[in-house]
């Protein structure tokens, strides 16, 4: 099986299935440096601009949230993700970034549809 990348939190895991036993190995591991996070931040701003997230979709989102362990609810309205290292404020609550076409969870639950 080819390589693939997954980007959970912090940290970027290149993976590998053993042809044999089936099973995930890494192959190897970086970790994410504060300009890749800023580019990643800018993207899913400027996503918000230009395009909307499907009602359907902002519903999986707050679903996957929902259920989450990384997730901190403050209010109603005060959701935030303790997983993707952003600091709590009024841009990063979790009700923000599912609106974002671009936004991505770090642990994979819910990807971004641009």
């Amino acid at each position: 099986m080819k390589p693939f990348k997954l980007k959970l939190g912090d940290w970027k895991y290149e993976l590998t299935q053993d042809p044999t036993s089936g099973e995930l190995c890494v192959v190897g591991t970086q970790r994410v440096g504060v300009v890749e996070k800023a580019v990643e931040y800018v993207k899913a701003e400027v996503s918000g601009v230009v395009a909307s997230v499907p009602l359907v979709q902002l519903e999986v989102r707050k679903a996957a949230c929902d259920t989450c362990e990384g997730v901190t609810k403050q209010a109603e309205d005060k959701w935030f993700c303790g997983k993707c290292g952003c600091p709590r404020w009024d841009r990063s609550r979790l009700q923000v970034k599912w609106e974002m076409p671009g936004a991505t969870c770090p642990l994979g639950k819910w990807t971004g549809n641009i």
